[in-house]
Formats: C-alpha cells, structure tokens, sequence
C-alpha cells in the first residue's frame, strides 16, 4: 500500500512556479509496435501457433513475428508511434489466414477483435 502526504503541507516549503514544468510531455511507454488479439469481451486468446505478417500499404514487407500464448505479438523492427500506415495479416502455422486489418499511421499498439 502506498504512503500518501498529508492533505495540507506546514512548514516551510517552496512553490514551484507552474511554467516549470510546462514542457513536461506524457512520456511513451510501448517502444515498439505491439498487436494484441482479443476476443469480444476484451479477454486475449491462447495464440499459441499463430503469427502475423505486416507489410506497409504499397505491399513492402516489414517482418513478420509469432504472437505468444498470451494473445501477444511486438514487432521490433517498427519505433512508436507509427510514423506510417500498414497492413497487418494473422496466419495459422499451416499458412492459414484468419484476419487481415489495416493499421493506422500514429499507434504504439493494435487490437485485432474477433
């Protein structure tokens, strides 16, 4: 359990003028691209034996990786936030297709539902 300050501070103390702290930006968690595969009610599948290829939208091959068991796949070759839309494709091992979905430019992550 976290230790919380009291609700008013005594003693002495220093204000910290606001304009200090106005280039302060929200800072970027998911460093890399990452596709979740979930189902309706938000709960990711066991994805184990499936992966997914992505490719940009002129049909450029970018990698393809395995997703785990946790519904999980991270593109390492791809920064966020995209700086470019793509084309996401999810396979069977056997080569068969389930999803193809198109990736807006701007993410760090994607979920393809259903």
């Amino acid at each position: 359990m976290a230790i919380r300050p009291p609700q008013t501070l005594k003693g002495n103390y220093k204000k910290v003028p606001l304009t200090r702290f106005r280039s302060v930006k929200p800072t970027q968690t998911l460093t890399r691209f990452t596709v979740i595969w979930a189902n309706n009610n938000g709960v990711p599948f066991n994805t184990t034996g499936f992966f997914a290829v992505l490719r940009r939208t002129n049909g450029t091959f970018v990698q393809a990786v395995n997703f785990d068991r946790f519904g999980t796949a991270v593109f390492f070759a791809v920064r966020t936030p995209t700086n470019r839309p793509f084309i996401l494709r999810t396979f069977r091992n056997d080569g068969t297709l389930f999803r193809v979905r198109f990736v807006p430019a701007g993410v760090s992550s994607f979920v393809v539902i259903g």
